[in-house]
């Protein structure tokens, strides 16, 4: 009987003790921590951006030619004076050289119209006034011509890139000035003639004519030329006049026709890029011109850049349902990561 209650004793106690440890060994469930809210950034607008060109440079054509040669690719970057195109202007230049002639040949003319006059009056032909304005007429006119014929060599050099733009523009200014002389000359005798009466009605007339004439061939040959002047000209090479840009909607292939109402091509000054932002209406009232902001593109969120704030428009618009506001930052520290129309995140402290 003492035994049995022994092993009932025994038993109770392993029980005990079995329960005991399973209790110590269960592990409490951890507590969560209460949800802590992201941090707030006082003091700072944020806004997304693209980055834009506001230099671009329209290369326009406005003259008959073809396309020798397209030297470039869409979106390939330039440096200043790279050939972007190559044009065949012999037409044009052949047409410019016409008209040279045909405006010289006018110019003889008046100076033969204007010796038949004071032939006509022999007596007053004999004043001295005259007789001067007459010799200095007749060798200003050589000389000019003379140097007609030098520029049209010059213009061959210069085409075929033996001289530069800058030497044949120099001597063109020369050719200029002898014009400019014969004219002067030209208008001292038509009114030296007519205060001394000499000449008739009907060789003033001509005489009047022909200059009209020579006026309108002029203005026609200056507009021509002025066609060719331009910075993106180099004799029949287009190239570039941006020291760092890239090229865009490039209108032609070699074999084409130009046609002067189309453009050639347009060059984007990297140089000149700002960050074009839409600030939601409720907080344009933070944003002055003048603040700081940083720049974050998307295509690296590593690089951070440094801007300011460089215009506020004066009008809201409606983009995709909401209020906002245009803005344009520049972009003070560009190291030539960023190009046109990367997105970018700012950040526009006040």
């Amino acid at each position: 009987m003492m035994s049995k209650i022994k092993r009932i004793t025994a038993i109770l106690l392993a029980l005990i003790i079995i329960l005991g440890v399973s209790g110590c060994s269960k592990q409490e469930e951890p507590v969560a921590a209460p949800a802590v809210p992201n941090p707030v950034k006082e003091n700072i607008v944020e806004a997304f951006g693209v980055v834009k060109s506001i230099d671009i440079h329209n290369v326009n054509i406005g003259f008959a030619a073809s396309v020798a040669d397209v030297a470039v690719r869409e979106g390939q970057k330039v440096k200043k004076d790279d050939v972007l195109m190559t044009l065949d202007i012999k037409d044009y230049s052949t047409e410019i050289t016409a008209k040279q002639h045909e405006l010289n040949a006018i110019s003889l003319e008046i100076r033969k119209l204007q010796s038949k006059m004071i032939e006509a009056d022999a007596a007053k032909s004999k004043d001295p006034d005259v007789k001067k304005l007459v010799n200095d007429l007749e060798y200003a006119e050589q000389i000019y011509q003379s140097s007609l014929k030098e520029q049209a060599d010059k213009e061959k050099l210069y085409q075929s890139g033996v001289i530069s733009k800058y030497e044949f523009d120099d001597f063109v200014k020369t050719v200029d000035d002898k014009k400019k002389a014969v004219d002067d000359l030209s208008y001292s005798l038509d009114i030296t003639m007519h205060n001394k009466q000499i000449g008739n009605k009907e060789l003033n007339d001509n005489i009047s004519i022909q200059k009209e004439r020579a006026a309108s061939l002029e203005r026609e040959i200056a507009v021509m030329k002025e066609k060719l002047n331009k910075s993106y000209m180099n004799g029949e090479q287009i190239i570039s006049d941006v020291e760092n840009g890239v090229v865009f909607e490039l209108g032609y292939i070699e074999g084409d026709i130009v046609s002067p109402s189309k453009k050639a091509l347009s060059i984007m000054n990297l140089d000149g890029m700002i960050v074009s932002a839409n600030i939601s209406e409720e907080f344009i009232k933070d944003v002055k011109i003048g603040q700081k902001v940083e720049i974050i593109p998307v295509a690296d969120k590593s690089k951070k850049y440094n801007g300011t704030v460089k215009m506020i428009a004066s009008r809201a618009e409606v983009r995709s349902g909401e209020t906002v506001i245009p803005v344009e930052i520049t972009i003070d520290n560009n190291d030539g990561f960023l190009m046109p129309e990367y997105n970018v995140d700012v950040e526009i402290f006040y």
